[in-house]
């Protein structure tokens, strides 16, 4: 009797055409054996991905990528997470705060060159995240030179006038803006660096040393490194992160940091050296610096 009722079954139930199912089986085994870089166990993207492949971004999104593009993919995002780890580094460890923890005051409180050494503390911090950590990040990938974070010295000689017509341009804004109270009470950065020679040209000396780290490290390492994949447009991106360290400033700095921003990277791109930028930035700062403490009477050849 089941033998009966499986004929029965086995002759009702509909047949597909053997041709076309022969035809498609032989198509997909092609397909398979023709994959290019296919191995035992891998599966393409899609229908008949296995559960690891379908739920892997990585997978996901380098589907497709050839080699020369996934190598710049990621040397796009190493830049990236380099400067978001550099840029922590400066606004935490760099920290007053953080000074406090590991240079605890001594027995009899602070001294008078307390303030000194947390801005020395501040500065080599800085130089270790802007300048030494991009540097042995550029180093590292392959291809890279550090040369490429605009460090020549060519195009600055040659386009030396620019930079001082920059110098001049502002030194009007700059006199003006020294009039504020909001101006000459935040600056200099050092608040006794008037008190003498010493404390003035070591300030001056720390500050300098600032600017270049942070010169290479925005109009360098950023503009530089992101321009072989963007180009011109590595320019915008590294202003926003230049404007925001310029938060904490008198808001008409904070303004100029985007023209500033926008104008030295255009140059740092265009010339190929952060040089220019660092010589408008001390500059700029020193002068700064030296209105400040006129206009509160504390230069050190007033006492």
């Amino acid at each position: 009797m089941q033998r009966v009722i499986r004929e029965t079954f086995r002759k009702s139930a509909p047949r597909g055409n053997r041709k076309r199912r022969d035809r498609r089986q032989g198509t997909a085994t092609a397909g398979d054996a023709a994959a290019p870089g296919a191995r035992a166990g891998e599966t393409g993207f899609g229908a008949g991905g296995n559960a690891t492949d379908s739920t892997n971004p990585i997978a996901w999104v380098l589907r497709g990528i050839d080699a020369a593009t996934a190598a710049n993919l990621w040397q796009v995002a190493a830049i990236c997470v380099t400067a978001c780890l550099a840029l922590g580094l400066v606004q935490f460890v760099g920290s007053q705060q953080t000074f406090l923890y590991v240079f605890p005051p001594g027995p009899r409180g602070f001294d008078s060159y307390w303030v000194l050494r947390y801005k020395a503390w501040w500065v080599a911090v800085i130089v270790v995240s802007y300048l030494a950590l991009p540097a042995i990040v550029t180093a590292a990938m392959p291809g890279k030179r550090l040369r490429d974070c605009n460090l020549g010295f060519e195009g600055f000689r040659r386009h030396f006038w620019i930079y001082v017509g920059l110098y001049g341009a502002v030194l009007p804004v700059i006199w003006l803006v020294s009039l504020t109270p909001e101006f000459y009470t935040f600056y200099p950065m050092y608040p006794q660096a008037g008190r003498s020679w010493f404390d003035l040209l070591s300030w001056e000396a720390l500050y300098a040393g600032q600017f270049i780290a942070l010169e290479f490290f925005f109009r360098g390492f950023l503009v530089g490194g992101l321009s072989r994949f963007i180009g011109a447009l590595a320019v915008p991106v590294c202003v926003m992160p230049y404007l925001m360290i310029h938060f904490t400033k008198p808001w008409p700095e904070a303004a100029g940091s985007v023209v500033a921003g926008f104008v030295l990277g255009w140059l740092a791109w265009k010339t190929k050296s952060i040089w220019g930028g660092v010589c408008v930035h001390c500059a700029v700062a020193s002068t700064m610096d030296l209105l400040a403490l006129a206009h509160k009477g504390q230069l050190p050849w007033l006492h």
